[in-house]
């Protein structure tokens, strides 16, 4: 016999709120990162994320890498929270996109 459930499963505005707290743990070590490591000191801080990636690894993989910058995860985590927010105080529907990043990233 197992042992009974002490708390439900975690519903999906929950999963939201965890997904953006591991983009926001990641993005901001990445740009405390890019604010301190030598190795994008020889770039332009501007653009310093995209050319470190490209000149660093080539190739698409790391032009894409390049384009999602730590302050734009900050911002997407931002947003993720405000959507799930507004579906635990309000019932406003998840976006499809905030469940889908919700699952790729959570266990």
């Amino acid at each position: 016999m197992s042992a009974p459930e002490l708390l439900p499963a975690p519903g999906p505005a929950l999963t939201v709120h965890q997904a953006a707290a591991r983009i926001r743990s990641v993005a901001e070590k990445a740009l405390a990162d890019l604010n301190s490591d030598d190795f994008w000191s020889g770039y332009d801080r501007a653009t310093a994320w995209r050319d470190g990636f490209e000149n660093g690894m080539g190739g698409v993989c790391s032009q894409l890498a390049g384009l999602f910058t730590p302050e734009l995860a900050i911002q997407f985590a931002d947003w993720l929270d405000t959507v799930a927010s507004h579906n635990a105080r309000y019932g406003t529907p998840l976006p499809e996109f905030a469940l889908t990043t919700a699952r790729a990233l959570t266990p």
